[in-house]
């Protein structure tokens, strides 16, 4: 029958309680933990955690897609109560919003290990899909910044939770809860919306009859979804005109990274890449576990509830930042590792003949599999990291130019506008990425100089990487020493000048930020990125 999950194994009861089993989901909390400590960044994480703690300070919607506002919003409260208690100064408030993100990890883990068990009934597979989960190397990585993939996962797994019991019941309310978590979900990340389908699918996979009230429980379910996943947006957007300016000018700027990045077949190998590293042994079962699960149980829950999160990630191929971001990945994972595990559980119990034995063995494959992560990829990892921590000291830098300079700072955009909202100084930038003016950059410097405002630009190679986008700015960058002449401030730091300024007479030699001029670092970009 559709209604019966999977094979009902006799070493627990899915009904026994949650306490009772603690043996089993603590120990992968607790590893969770305290992987996601060693490897917490250093400062606030990357570029978007930025511009995530500066919305949270103003309590003002991300220009981003549907806006992530249950994660600006709530950290917003956060730091307006500790501020009234504690008096948390803003230059700290980052430290909050990352320890926050930090504490959802174990819970995340905890909540994966629930959905695996309601799934699965087996404690040995929802361990094991707890443990594909905390060595994810992108859930501990992100698990240490203010970024909202780790909310992300946990929100939509405790979605599936209330919801799949509230299917399994003809609970009404517990529908609508599951429902209406998924939709907050998309205000953390939007990708969780791609779980939609399960919405429908549900009903069906737990063997409900289709008569006027089961319809209806499916309307309603699907109506609260979509007034909690839009709704919100859909205030900020209808009541702020500012608000209306800056999401098109993300939108303009998204067809134009859509346009560098455009969706190809040669796209399908950084996209698997980055598949596989989100969870590599969980990739491994993925041409096996769902043709077990149809041979034995045809379409059940745990299949179909895999096939729902395949799809979130097939549709990731389309969105041109998969190929040069690995975290996306991170929006299939709650519903992939259940039947993963269970396949890994049973074909491990085939070879070494008990399901602990195989529990073991998987647990030492997956260590190793993040053992030789750590050694490949980690002097990489660690050298992007330790750029963006500086962010952090970058307002040493800033404190050597006039407070209402303009600054060309490369990847360091983001740290200019960070430290400005921070209220140290009222510094303005031409941007990088998104905010890049192309060829009109040098009628921009132009007419802010005609404006009496100073201009300087931060030639440290540092901040302009021979990868992804900033590899077609450089040589904008070096063409304005063939427009303008240049005065050093300090260290790598020059003021940009009129060309016919006799004061200013440096020279910055910006050609050794070309690509051809750095194989050691191209080399370093990762793949996607060249």
């Amino acid at each position: 029958m559709n209604q019966s999950l999977t094979t009902n194994t006799p070493e627990v009861s899915r009904t026994a309680s949650f306490w009772s089993t603690w043996r089993w989901w603590l120990p992968p909390a607790i590893a969770a933990l305290a992987l996601v400590l060693y490897f917490v960044d250093p400062f606030i994480g990357d570029w978007d955690g930025l511009d995530y703690t500066m919305l949270s300070l103003s309590g003002y919607p991300s220009s981003m897609a549907l806006g992530r506002n249950l994660f600006i919003f709530s950290n917003h409260l956060l730091f307006v109560v500790s501020r009234s208690l504690f008096q948390l100064q803003p230059e700290n408030a980052y430290l909050l919003f990352k320890y926050v993100v930090v504490a959802q990890a174990p819970l995340a883990v905890v909540a994966v290990w629930v959905l695996a068990r309601d799934l699965s009934g087996s404690l040995f597979a929802s361990t094991m899909a707890a443990l594909l989960v905390v060595f994810s190397p992108v859930f501990v990585l992100y698990g240490g910044q203010v970024m909202t993939d780790v909310p992300s996962v946990l929100v939509l797994t405790v979605a599936l939770i209330v919801h799949i019991r509230g299917v399994q019941q003809k609970k009404l309310w517990m529908i609508l809860v599951g429902a209406a978590l998924m939709g907050l979900g998309v205000n953390l990340r939007e990708t969780v919306g791609f779980y939609t389908p399960w919405l429908l699918l549900a009903p069906y996979v737990f063997g409900w009859k289709f008569g006027k009230r089961e319809v209806v429980y499916v309307v309603a379910s699907c109506a609260v979804f979509g007034l909690l996943a839009f709704g919100w947006f859909g205030y900020w957007f209808v009541t702020d005109p500012q608000y209306r300016l800056l999401w098109h000018g993300w939108r303009e700027s998204m067809r134009d990274e859509s346009a560098r990045h455009p969706v190809e077949l040669a796209n399908l190998r950084p996209y698997l890449l980055y598949f596989f590293i989100t969870a590599p042994v969980l990739f491994l079962t993925l041409p096996f576990a769902p043709l077990r699960e149809w041979r034995k149980h045809r379409l059940s829950p745990m299949l179909a509830l895999w096939l729902v999160a395949l799809f979130a990630n097939l549709l990731l191929f389309f969105n041109y930042s998969t190929t040069i971001n690995w975290r996306y990945f991170l929006t299939g994972l709650p519903g992939l590792v259940p039947l993963g595990a269970v396949w890994l559980i049973s074909f491990g119990e085939k070879k070494l003949g008990s399901k602990r034995r195989a529990l073991l063995a998987w647990t030492g494959v997956i260590l190793l599999f993040g053992l030789v992560f750590f050694i490949l990829v980690r002097p990489i990892s660690f050298e992007f990291i330790q750029r963006r921590a500086m962010s952090r000291d970058y307002v040493h830098r800033l404190e050597s130019v006039p407070t209402d300079a303009i600054m060309i700072s490369g990847a360091q955009t983001v740290a200019v506008h960070y430290w400005a909202a921070i209220g140290d100084g009222d510094w303005q930038t031409i941007g990088t990425g998104g905010g890049w003016p192309g060829d009109k950059l040098f009628s921009t410097v132009e007419n802010h100089l005609a404006q009496g405002r100073r201009v300087f630009i931060d030639s440290d190679p540092r901040w302009w990487l021979p990868c992804s986008w900033q590899r077609d700015e450089i040589p904008t960058i070096v063409e304005l020493e063939h427009h303008f002449s240049f005065r050093h401030l300090t260290d790598t730091i020059y003021e940009v000048r009129p060309l016919n300024d006799p004061t200013a007479r440096d020279h910055p030699d910006l050609k050794r930020l070309l690509p051809e001029n750095r194989p050691e670092d191209t080399k370093k970009c990762p793949p996607g990125r060249r």
